[in-house]
């Protein structure tokens, strides 16, 4: 679903849930109501940990060991740190409470607290992994909170399985979806697909996808989903075999690939390729996705037989070559779902060769599962196979010792011995630990060149405070700096994690402080960022360097202070670093010395920090000073400080903006108060022209606007021309533009490409604003620098509603633009039927359709010319024109049509009763322009029309507009593009 809004109201209302409530989130609606569009929103901000999406289309996704796979690799992402034990499928399967607990619950348990709480989103929650969803709110630490989506539960099984949730009903910010519908759908009026849509989020961006096809009409909109899916059925636009494409899509176990659906399509349908292909082309409008095809929304809930189309996809990979497990397990699949014989599938399947296969778990679903073992095939079941890595995990020695052992029946593989003994070690498991080393030396060797290449067996101690193990590794001849891919050794790991004791060890034993990472970044610096003071000062009296730099050319100093952290273990940190003289005046690749750090993060040492500044008003490599930093980011106490140790409040950065500028460019009305009151110019022009007023009305606080808002500078241009009042209309904050007006800003003045404010909002579709400002200005037709009046603009980009608006409110259909075009004239070159409805309902100007352009042209002529019969059968038809109306040249509609060829046209205009007699300046009829362009076809028809045969005129053909336009000034032949999609006129 293609989303062009944020949800505010409902990110507000989550913001407050993750900052005051520790239960758990649901997110509840109705099918169809947003929910994975919001989840996507929020899964941007940064206390986004991780997202998983459900689906029913994608059955990997509903499955518990996909499920937790896939939260596992984003948290690792996430916290580098982090030691996850690698578990079979199997292990996640059989036993998901244990598993949780030492896949996730006990290796997140034993990371450092971070200074805000996170979230793991689960979208589109199924029944299918509700016991995962459970286990993980109970597991999971305070600091991680879970929300789910799901749609609108029965109260029943609400409170068995949910009432110990938070719940959002996301289907309660019906504002939301106006906006929605004003953004997808902005041809149509408002209030009319709000009735129509019934809530569906769906049913808005279905119907705007049919738009733009072609397949609806903006006037005619169907009532609720299900007549919408109705009407687009049986439109001759999608495929006349709609209904099996649906049912082959759904058929597949997972979304098809184009070329397979393809495929399979021959197959059941025995037709000839192109038209396979034409038919998926066809398809479009309704797809999410087209390779791997997707169906949208709540076409996924076709209902009907699948079993045939079971046999189809079994067919399809019954022919396939170079068949691989995979197909052949796909194939059990289709064979297990269809109408096949069970004795007949297994001897196709044993003929493939699938009885050679070996899989180590279940497969799909029980159906599909149970065929494979009747032709053969071994299928390892969760009691019959053990996890190495789990029985390591769980720390049971003795089972590990017999499975080592050299008479053992199962012995477990090398990979899996080595990442036994990675989870072991994570875990603080001495003796097991031990064990492998004892019965697989080499395996102390081969450790970090598994999983990721990032961890190792020491690091992986040294990071879970495990120093039985750690001693014993090192006393085994591991080295003390041994490290994977990402440089990052156990003293980095150890000062992170803030586990002074194994810091201690592994400096007993050597371990190099300068060590660096592939980000240049040392232990000192790890432990400074994550404010282990203690740790900091051991590394320090161990010979660490106070201030050598990382790859963007930061020191500690920088990485505690960039934490934005505020405790009393964040100020000690600082001042150990600072008492080992580290140099608080050393600059970043970005130029940042610590005093812009501290004043951006509104630091509570910035006192200290600045104390020790060569300059207080020293600029980094944008140009901007701390006081600069401090302003954008809202930090009060931080604009303060630096204001009373004399920071310039009006020095400029690169951009040529200011402190105060900075404020009202991300609404920070105290700051501004407090730099207006200190005497900062607000008339002051950045590089663009804009003061501060222009970039503060672009915010909902009335307040802020009213404080920069002076006779002066509501005038002022930027180098654009724009007005703040201009800027502002951009946005719907009425009271803003009320207060612009109040204070004295012309509602007339237009911007260099004569924009005016009025223009700007009805573009945008602010309903409110537009009606404000047509009370204050004389003429509503507001044409731009080019001569196009903004009814035309509107009906050019489709937003009738606000075309409807605007001639309620005195804009005149019979305004004209550069070439003598009226409103008719537009709608009739884009073949717009619903808006010359909509001009036809609401104009009183009886013979709008008949008026004539420069070139002597009526709306009809103009949709002849375009070739649009649609918008000309309404003419003729509804507005009932004179269809032998001719233009400058003397072309009649009939002659324009017969020399573009366009028998549809013609036949129309016949059957309307235009006359092919009409002789045109030059003498030619109807028949003459026929005889002459070749058209005998044509020519056939009008003979048959008259009974008459044809003149002798000769000459050229009718000049069409674009011939005439080729004289015309460039200014004038370049407009005559702007408004066209198909012939210009």
């Amino acid at each position: 679903m293609k989303a062009l809004i944020k949800r505010e109201r409902s990110a507000e209302a989550f913001e407050a849930w993750l900052a005051g409530c520790s239960q758990p989130l649901l997110i509840s609606s109705p099918p169809y109501t947003g929910k994975t569009t919001f989840v996507k929103q929020i899964a941007t901000e940064s206390e986004c940990a991780a997202a998983h999406y459900c689906s029913r289309a994608e059955p990997a996704s509903i499955d518990t060991a996909s499920v937790l796979r896939n939260l596992a690799t984003q948290l690792v992402r996430r916290f580098p740190n982090l030691v996850l034990p690698y578990l079979s499928s199997v292990t996640l399967l059989a036993d998901i409470s244990t598993s949780i607990d030492h896949y996730l619950a006990l290796p997140l348990a034993s990371l450092p607290l971070p200074p805000k709480p996170l979230f793991i989103v689960i979208d589109n929650a199924l029944s299918d992994i509700y016991d995962v969803i459970f286990k993980l709110h109970s597991s999971l630490p305070s600091w991680l909170k879970l929300v789910i989506t799901t749609r609108t539960l029965p109260s029943d099984e609400y409170l068995a399985h949910f009432s110990s949730f938070h719940e959002f009903s996301l289907s309660g910010e019906g504002e939301e979806l106006r906006q929605f519908a004003h953004s997808r759908l902005p041809q149509c009026c408002e209030d009319d697909v709000m009735k129509a849509s019934m809530g569906s989020w769906f049913y808005v961006d279905q119907v705007a996808r049919a738009l733009d096809y072609g397949i609806l009409q903006p006037d005619q909109l169907p009532i609720g989903t299900e007549q919408l899916l109705q009407l687009l059925c049986s439109s001759p636009a999608l495929p006349a075999r709609l209904s099996l494409y649906l049912m082959l899509i759904k058929a597949a176990r997972r979304p098809p690939s184009h070329s397979d659906l393809l495929s399979v399509g021959q197959i059941i349908i025995n037709d000839v390729l192109p038209s396979i292909q034409k038919d998926l082309e066809d398809l479009s409008p309704i797809l999410a996705c087209s390779d791997p095809v997707i169906l949208s929304g709540s076409w996924v809930d076709f209902e009907g037989d699948l079993s045939p189309y079971h046999s189809a996809w079994a067919d399809h990979y019954k022919v396939k070559k170079r068949k691989s497990p995979q197909d052949l397990v796909e194939l059990a699949y289709h064979l297990a779902h269809s109408n096949t014989p069970m004795e007949s599938s297994v001897l196709i399947l044993h003929s493939l060769g699938a009885s050679r296969l070996c899989l180590s778990c279940p497969v799909f679903d029980e159906l599909t599962t149970t065929l494979l073992e009747r032709v053969g095939c071994t299928v390892e079941r969760a009691d019959e196979q053990e996890d190495f890595v789990f029985l390591c995990s769980l720390g049971d020695l003795k089972r590990i010792t017999e499975l080592l052992a050299a008479d053992s029946s199962s012995p477990p593989s090398p990979s899996s011995i080595s990442l036994g003994f990675l989870a072991a070690a994570s875990r603080g498991h001495v003796r097991v630990c031990e064990q492998i080393l004892d019965r697989r030396p080499e395996t102390i060797h081969s450790s970090s060149s598994q999983s990721d290449s990032q961890w190792n067996a020491l690091r992986a101690a040294a990071c879970g405070d495990h120093l039985g193990v750690l001693e014993m590794l090192i006393q085994r001849g591991v080295p003390v700096d041994e490290c994977g891919n990402g440089g990052r050794t156990a003293l980095r790991a150890a000062a992170w994690a803030g586990h002074r004791e194994i810091v201690a060890c592994l400096l007993k034993a050597k371990g190099d402080v300068e060590k660096r990472d592939s980000e240049g970044r040392t232990a000192l610096m790890a432990a400074a960022f994550m404010e282990n003071h203690e740790i900091v000062e051991d590394l320090l009296r161990s010979g660490a360097d106070v201030n050598c730099v990382d790859s963007s050319g930061a020191t500690a100093l920088h990485l505690v202070l960039s934490n934005g952290c505020k405790s009393e273990r964040h100020r000690l940190t600082l001042n150990t670093l600072l008492n080992f003289k580290a140099n608080s005046n050393l600059s970043d690749s970005h130029g940042r010395a610590c005093i812009h750090l501290a004043a951006y993060h509104g630091d509570e040492c910035i006192e200290t920090i600045a104390r020790y500044a060569d300059q207080i008003d020293l600029q980094d490599s944008d140009g901007r000073t701390p006081l600069m930093l401090a302003a954008s980011q809202g930090q009060m106490d931080s604009v303060q400080m630096l204001v009373s140790r004399g920071a310039d409040i009006d020095a400029i950065d690169e951009q040529g903006r200011t402190a105060l500028m900075l404020g009202a460019i991300h609404g920070h009305l105290a700051i501004v108060d407090l730099l207006l009151s200190m005497g900062a110019d607000e008339g002051h022009k950045d590089n663009d022209g804009a003061t501060a007023l222009h970039y503060a009305v672009r915010h909902k606080c009335v307040e802020l606007t009213r404080a920069l808002a002076t006779t002066s500078t509501v005038s002022t241009c930027d180098s654009q021309g724009n007005t703040p009042l201009i800027v502002a209309a951009e946005y719907p904050n009425v009271e803003v533009i009320s207060v612009l007006l109040h204070c004295g800003s012309s509602p007339s003045a237009q911007s260099l490409h004569g924009l005016s404010a009025l223009r700007v909002a009805a573009l945008a579709g602010h309903v409110k604003i537009v009606r404000m400002l047509s009370e204050r200005v004389s003429d509503c037709d507001q044409r731009d620098v080019e001569g196009t009046p903004l009814l035309h603009s509107l009906l050019i980009s489709s937003q009738l509603s606000m075309a409807s608006t605007l001639l309620s409110l005195g804009a005149s259909p019979l305004s004209r633009d550069v070439h003598g075009r009226t409103a008719a004239h537009i709608v009739c070159s884009r073949d717009d039927v619903a808006a010359a409805r909509m001009l036809l309902r609401t104009t009183r100007e009886a013979g709008l359709f008949e008026e004539r352009d420069d070139g002597g042209r009526s709306p009809l002529l103009t949709a002849v010319w375009a070739g649009h019969y649609s918008i000309a059968s309404f003419l003729l038809e509804v507005a009932n024109v004179d269809p032998n109306a001719v233009d400058k040249q003397g072309a009649s509609s009939l002659s324009v049509a017969v020399q573009l060829g366009h028998r549809e046209l013609v036949h129309l205009l016949l059957r309307l009763g235009a006359d092919p007699s009409i002789r045109d300046k030059a003498g030619r009829t109807a028949h003459d322009v026929a005889r002459i362009t070749g058209k005998e076809n044509i020519r056939v028809m009008l003979k048959s029309a008259t009974g008459s045969a044809d003149s002798s005129g000769f000459g050229s053909m009718p000049a069409s507009p674009l011939e005439m336009n080729r004289s015309a000034p460039l200014l004038h032949r370049r407009n005559s593009f702007v408004l066209m999609s198909a012939a210009p006129f």
